[in-house]
């Protein structure tokens, strides 16, 4: 048994829990020491040096000469000034086609530009003056599902269109009219 003399000098060991949470604590606040501990004085900032500016500007490459045989294409610049400023006037009244009365329009009129075939049907593209579109087979060559107004006058008929031999035929008032591409 110990006496008390022998308790006073009797130091208590920390347990295994207390030793932990004793050495962490330390742990932890020695970043916090040692970082108020590093600061001497104002903090100075040092920057990189400034770049040099460049001595000389790189020219623009030269325009290659275009090759022979070939037109060069328009510059950007050519192209907006070659392009009307402004805008037509909204108020205007539209431009009216010109109106030929029925049997009038000679033949002569009539310019045939080229057949095509679309969806299994021929058609045959005309100007008539200041209009031009496809005719088809039929009365005043109107095309089936077009929508589109009749571009021969009443007295005309299209006959027959050949799309191979690029040929039109016509009916003007009971004349046959022949033309070919």
């Amino acid at each position: 048994m110990a006496s008390r003399s022998d308790a006073s000098e009797y130091r208590r060991v920390p347990s295994g829990a207390e030793s932990f949470w004793h050495w962490f604590g330390v742990f932890a606040l020695l970043p916090v020491l040692t970082a108020c501990a590093s600061s001497s004085g104002p903090e100075t900032i040092s920057l990189p040096p400034p770049s040099q500016p460049a001595a000389a500007v790189k020219p623009a490459p030269a325009e290659p000469a275009p090759a022979a045989g070939f037109t060069p294409l328009p510059t950007p610049q050519q192209v907006v000034a070659a392009l009307p400023t402004g805008r037509p006037d909204p108020f205007a009244p539209l431009p009216q086609a010109k109106v030929v009365a029925p049997g009038v329009a000679p033949a002569a009129d009539l310019r045939f530009t080229g057949v095509i075939r679309s969806a299994g049907q021929a058609q045959a593209l005309v100007q008539v003056g200041e209009q031009s579109g496809a005719v088809c087979v039929g009365r005043r060559g109107v095309c089936p599902g077009s929508g589109l107004p009749a571009l021969l006058p009443s007295d005309w008929s299209v006959t027959s269109i050949d799309v191979a031999s690029g040929r039109l035929v016509l009916n003007q008032a009971g004349q046959r009219r022949v033309f070919s591409l």
